[in-house]
C-alpha cells in the first residue's frame, strides 16, 4: 500500500458528545478513514 496519498488538512472536528478536537488526533497512532453520514429526515 502506497504511504504517500491525498494530504489532508488538519481541522476542528465536532465530536457526537459535542467536545472539539483536531483530527491529526485520530491519525497520529496509524491511517484514518473519515465516514461522512447525511440525516435524511
Amino acid at each position: 500500500m502506497p504511504m504517500d496519498g491525498p494530504k489532508v488538512k488538519d481541522r476542528d472536528v465536532v465530536l457526537w458528545n459535542n467536545s472539539v478536537t483536531r483530527l491529526s488526533r485520530f491519525w497520529k497512532s496509524g491511517p484514518l478513514v473519515l465516514v461522512f453520514l447525511r440525516h435524511y429526515g
